[in-house]
């Protein structure tokens, strides 16, 4: 019989594996999840990590764990051999990190890896060296107890995955990314990172709300709020961020179940349905929440890389979340920086005092009602003909340039044409009609062309702070910051190290409000990496990530003298109709549409 007729073979064991890691492995930063699990499981309470060139080059991670056995060693890099499961019961009740038996196997496949290993209350151990999957050393080896795995060139054998790769600088910014959600959950473990041999960051055991200040910055610590929650599903415990620290993405939001970080939309939507309305639209809340929950109502096994679980009582969680979140608000904790009397008065009170969250929130209710009813008044004089803008400063980040020619409110004897409604958008008469101007999207046009010319200019126009601020970076952030800051000293920011991620705002661009620039940085920050799946070029990135959040935002008042530049500087632009998004900057209506609005013949 003539086996070459039959279409179905067994694939070699070569390219099975190269196939299997596919689905774990898909970068560096997988590798690090996969080997850190590992030393987890086996006990360590210190592990550190080592990389180089994005992770490409060199993964080196060494753990103080309980180390292996010579056989146990060698069986690790075989497919679906785990210490972790015997039984199918063992897979409905997961209880570790690693179980699937693949993470070991699928890295050896496709780099070379060296593993030094010696167990507990040994004199030596187990050196193995293996190359794309074949065994090439089985030896003996002396030092400490635990184990040390070096992972090097990384895909050299499967060209097509390797050149997917992003550079080091991205590829390692999502190792750090990785590493942070490890030493968030794990505060009793240290953690060390080097990264081209310098040091980024070395944690020794602390509690988790130290931990939380080691990772996303000291200031955040005292701008959260405890959560905590138990009944007879889950136990539910984590911080929970004020208004002070919400962000313009979600990267500060970091869930585990059963000490396992996950993704899911279920809990990530109860949180927010907690907060309610208590948080602007398009903004996100800081959280990191832990949940315990018996290993038999979820199900870790649904995806490759144990990023998302399934739950046997979805709705019910989805109900308690939401409902520990809301009562956390409504306690007398979550607002910072005031005290509220019987009176109603308030007093400076501690960073880490709070008071009444749905008070804050009624009281800038009534603030805002009260700006929309003095937004526009009508001036009684006979020869005005329309609404005139009380004089108010713009309030972005990034003020509009005016003339010491225009007064701020026109002269009376004056019919004014433009005015502005519902603090959005501006409204003036053409002679074909009428043209609505969205404030943000124009002012955003304008902020990008200039900061397109500015990356042209030899030389950037700042402003120096009389007061330096100093902000305190997330090891993510200033990664991100670091990458961003040639372009950023281009559009006018004078930017310091002060050792560590600590940086000082000595200068902003001119024409930026001053204020609060540790705020206008972050914000820049979050609108960068919410546009690096989208924008490829990074000057493009920045520009427009300076733009949209320097701009004047929806529901600012604007005098009339800034509304008339707005105008201004937006007719000068080189594409004055979209703003760089691609939104249209204004509407026109012309005057045949509004009579047949009308019904005027």
């Amino acid at each position: 019989m003539n086996d070459n007729k039959y279409k179905i073979k067994v694939l070699p064991e070569n390219l099975i594996n190269k196939i299997a890691a596919g689905e774990v492995i898909d970068r560096p930063s997988s590798v690090v999840k996969e080997m850190i699990e590992n030393s987890i499981d086996a006990g360590a309470d210190r592990i550190s990590v080592i990389i180089k060139g994005g992770g490409t080059s060199l993964i080196q991670i060494i753990d103080n764990g309980s180390g292996m056995e010579e056989q146990d060693a060698i069986m690790s890099f075989q497919r679906h051999a785990t210490s972790k499961i015997e039984t199918f019961a063992d897979v409905e009740r997961i209880g570790t990190l690693g179980f699937r038996g693949e993470a070991l196997a699928s890295i050896a496949s496709v780099s070379q890896v060296e593993m030094r290993t010696v167990p507990k209350d040994a004199i030596e151990g187990t050196l193995i060296t293996i190359d794309g999957g074949i065994v090439q050393k089985v030896d003996h080896t002396g030092g400490n107890h635990g184990t040390m795995i070096s992972v090097k060139n990384l895909f050299f054998n499967t060209p097509g995955r390797r050149k997917f790769l992003r550079t080091p600088s991205t590829e390692y910014r999502h190792i750090l990314s990785v590493i942070n959600r490890f030493t968030l959950c794990y505060p009793q473990i240290g953690f060390s990172l080097v990264n081209e041999e310098k040091e980024v960051f070395n944690y020794k055991p602390v509690s988790f709300e130290e931990r939380l200040g080691q990772v996303l910055g000291e200031r955040v610590k005292d701008h959260v709020v405890k959560v905590q929650e138990k009944n007879a599903l889950f136990n539910f415990t984590g911080f929970i961020g004020d208004n002070e620290i919400i962000r313009k993405s979600r990267n500060d939001q970091f869930l585990f179940v059963n000490n396992r970080y996950i993704t899911d939309r279920t809990i990530g939507a109860a949180v927010v349905a907690g907060y309610g309305d208590t948080i602007p639209k398009g903004t996100y809340p800081l959280y990191v929440l832990l949940m315990d929950i018996k290993p038999e109502r979820i199900d870790v096994n649904v995806h490759p890389t144990k990023s998302e679980i399934k739950f046997a009582d979805q709705q019910m969680i989805y109900s308690l979340v939401r409902g520990a979140i809301k009562r956390t608000l409504a306690s007398d904790q979550i607002v910072t920086g005031m005290d509220f009397d019987e009176t109603g008065n308030t007093s400076p009170v501690g960073a880490n005092d709070f008071k009444s969250f749905k008070r804050r929130a009624l009281i800038d209710d009534m603030r805002n009602f009260s700006s929309m009813q003095t937004s526009i008044d009508f001036d009684a004089h006979p020869n005005s003909a329309g609404p005139v803008m009380p004089a108010a400063p713009p309030m972005s980040h990034y003020s509009l340039e005016t003339t010491s020619s225009r007064s701020q409110q026109p002269p009376a004897s004056e019919s004014v044409n433009m005015f502005q409604f519902h603090n959005k958008f501006i409204l003036s008469q053409i002679k074909s009609g009428i043209v609505l101007i969205d404030q943000h999207a124009a002012h955003e046009r304008i902020l990008y062309e200039k900061a397109i010319e500015s990356f042209r200019a030899r030389d950037a126009s700042s402003q120096q702070l009389l007061f330096p601020e100093t902000v305190e970076l997330s090891p993510e952030d200033f990664q991100y910051l670091m990458d961003i800051l040639p372009f950023l000293e281009k559009l006018g920011f004078v930017v310091k190290g002060f050792g560590g991620r600590t940086i000082i705002v000595e200068g902003v661009p001119s024409g930026m409000r001053i204020g609060n620039e540790e705020k206008a940085l972050l914000d820049i920050l979050d609108e960068y990496k919410i546009k690096l799946g989208t924008e490829v070029d990074i000057q493009e990135r920045v520009a427009k990530s300076f733009a949209c959040r320097s701009s004047i935002m929806a529901g600012e008042r604007l005098s009339y003298e800034a509304m008339n530049t707005l105008v201004d500087q937006l007719f000068a632009c080189d594409n004055p109709y979209f703003c760089p998004h691609g939104r249209p900057t204004m509407i026109t209506i012309s005057m045949d549409e509004l009579d047949k609005r009308f019904e005027r013949k």
